[in-house]
């Protein structure tokens, strides 16, 4: 029995140790390496702006409520999402609420006050401000929209 634990144990080390060696590509790789390799480069460049995606939106979402411009600001929203507690469905009843409810002094001020470049995610998505007045957006169906205002 310990002799068929020893080989097993010796089997899995030998096996993650082969995953461990590095591959380079080298002058004299096939053209298909060297095309791989350069076809992971994009990527990497995708995820890198991606990456930033989130401090850009916040900023749009700083400069449309800096404008108080509803229009704007819906284009911005996933819908349905909750403004103040409330379920709005669709972009015209958003419009519907009027920019007094949305852009109220206390809201403008809280956004304006975030620094987008420490914004980090929640389980409810980003939230823009310390505590309420809030703006919460997160990304649905892999675009980034607000899905809170409160």
């Amino acid at each position: 029995m310990k002799k068929w634990k020893f080989m097993l144990a010796a089997g899995v080390m030998v096996f993650a140790l082969t995953g461990c060696g590095a591959s380079e590509v080298t002058t004299g790789a096939p053209a298909e390496d060297v095309a791989e390799v350069e076809a992971d480069a994009p990527a990497e460049d995708t995820a890198e702006a991606e990456a930033g995606a989130p401090a850009a939106f916040a900023e749009q979402i700083q400069t449309v409520m800096a404008a108080k411009d509803m229009e704007a600001l819906a284009d911005l929203c996933s819908f349905p999402l909750a403004v103040d507690g409330e379920a709005v469905e669709t972009k015209e009843a958003f419009m519907e609420l009027g920019a007094d409810v949305i852009f109220t002094e206390e809201r403008c001020a809280a956004i304006k006050a975030v620094d987008v470049s420490a914004l980090e995610e929640t389980m409810a998505g980003i939230i823009m401000g310390d505590a309420t007045p809030n703006i919460i957006f997160k990304s649905v169906d892999g675009k980034l929209g607000i899905t809170g205002i409160n």
